[in-house]
């Protein structure tokens, strides 16, 4: 059962803009992806009375967002576009835009039912090459499934 009553916000990350919408809201933001704009993002977000941001993980663009939205007290889920892109099918919705796309994520992020606490930060120089290690572990796969 959806919570009707979290306010949740979807962010879709580019590399030098992130597009920001609220769930209910047709008001939308778009900021700079540096930490000025994360500041004006954090302030928006605090007078919309935010609970819980959602954000694609985008090739590690969202990585400073993130940082800085935890350290101001924010929940943040990061999700895997596969799953954004699940969600997007399961309900229909073609169009693809920014702004559809944080308007999905948000609404994405209502729906999501355990929080998964963040990584240990001591892992963080790790990610990119746990990511790399995945996509390898991927591709050995779908190469294996088709022989």
């Amino acid at each position: 059962m959806k919570n009707n009553n979290m306010v949740c916000a979807g962010i879709d990350t580019g590399k030098h803009k992130l597009d920001v919408a609220i769930t209910g809201q047709k008001e939308q933001l778009r900021v700079d992806n540096t930490v000025s704009g994360y500041e004006t993002l954090t302030t928006w977000l605090r007078q919309h009375r935010v609970e819980r941001v959602g954000i694609e993980a985008t090739g590690g663009y969202e990585q400073g967002v993130v940082g800085h939205l935890r350290k101001q007290g924010f929940v943040v889920v990061v999700f895997q576009p596969i799953q954004v892109r699940a969600y997007a099918t399961f309900h229909r919705q073609l169009a693809k835009n920014d702004k559809i796309d944080a308007a999905l994520i948000a609404e994405c992020t209502v729906d999501v039912k355990e929080i998964h606490p963040p990584a240990d930060p001591r892992l963080e120089p790790f990610a990119q090459q746990m990511t790399l290690i995945e996509l390898d572990c991927r591709r050995y796969c779908s190469i294996q499934d088709t022989a």
